[in-house]
């Protein structure tokens, strides 16, 4: 049910682009930034009865909304998780305890920084086959890992981070990835050859994976099986994000740097 709810306002916003979509990929970033703040800092407090703070946590949303109206919003955000970085990491609690700094800094870096990326990266020439080329691409990889990993999974790829993930299904990924980067490009005809996106097809997969072991890594860290409980059936919005939050962005700067 989550799916059959999400899905469709995914694909109708990325196909109407603009605003429609920086103010949906912003309302993400906020319940995102909620996740983040809450599994770093108050864990054992119930999602929900964070969510009504989520205005003081709002920086991360605000950063990609304000990415639809100037890139320059991005640079600004970056200051401010430069400056929380500071006080969060200065040997001093003259301004306060010292963790909630970093932990505001790293949420404007992992959740504001990297999601701008996502409506950057749609306001680009044809982004609307790019957006949906990285972001099937990405779904390609949990599902080739998934199902090779199920198949014939045998030896744990990071037992202490992830134990059910295997060599087996990341070479699954690697290649559902490399093959979906590929087919898609052709078929949505984005006017870039083969050869060009070659790099990118090689890079996507593992990237997806690298995102994917951050995300579980920093639950571990956390202590919490999943960020939230906010999407039943899903967890919560880092858990369906981790992968992604990695490959646009790439995607992103491939673009500035080989096509465009």
């Amino acid at each position: 049910m989550t799916a059959a709810v999400g899905l469709p306002i995914l694909v109708a916003v990325t196909w109407i682009g603009g605003w429609p979509f920086a103010l949906v990929a912003a309302a993400v970033a906020l319940l995102a930034s909620a996740e983040f703040v809450h599994g770093w800092l108050i864990p054992s407090m119930p999602i929900r009865q964070v969510l009504p703070q989520a205005p003081m946590f709002a920086a991360a949303g605000m950063m990609v909304a304000g990415a639809q109206a100037d890139e320059r919003f991005v640079w600004v955000g970056g200051a401010f998780a430069l400056l929380f970085a500071a006080l969060g990491y200065t040997r001093t609690n003259a301004f306060g305890p010292r963790k909630p700094y970093r932990v505001h800094a790293w949420c404007l870096v992992y959740v504001g920084l990297l999601m701008s990326a996502f409506v950057l990266l749609r306001n680009e020439a044809q982004g609307r086959d790019w957006f949906l080329l990285g972001v099937l691409a990405t779904f390609a990889v949990d599902t080739g890992a998934y199902a090779v990993g199920r198949l014939i999974g045998r030896h744990k790829m990071a037992p202490r981070i992830s134990p059910k993930k295997t060599w087996e299904g990341a070479a699954g990924g690697l290649v559902a990835g490399f093959a979906a980067v590929t087919l898609l490009n052709s078929a949505l005809d984005t006017g870039v050859s083969t050869a060009t996106m070659l790099p990118f097809a090689i890079l996507a997969p593992l990237l997806a994976i690298v995102g994917d072991l951050v995300e579980s890594g920093m639950k571990r860290r956390m202590g919490v099986k999943d960020a939230s409980g906010l999407l039943p059936g899903h967890g919560g919005f880092l858990d369906r994000l981790d992968s992604l939050l990695f490959v646009l962005p790439a995607l992103y700067v491939f673009l500035q740097l080989r096509v465009l």
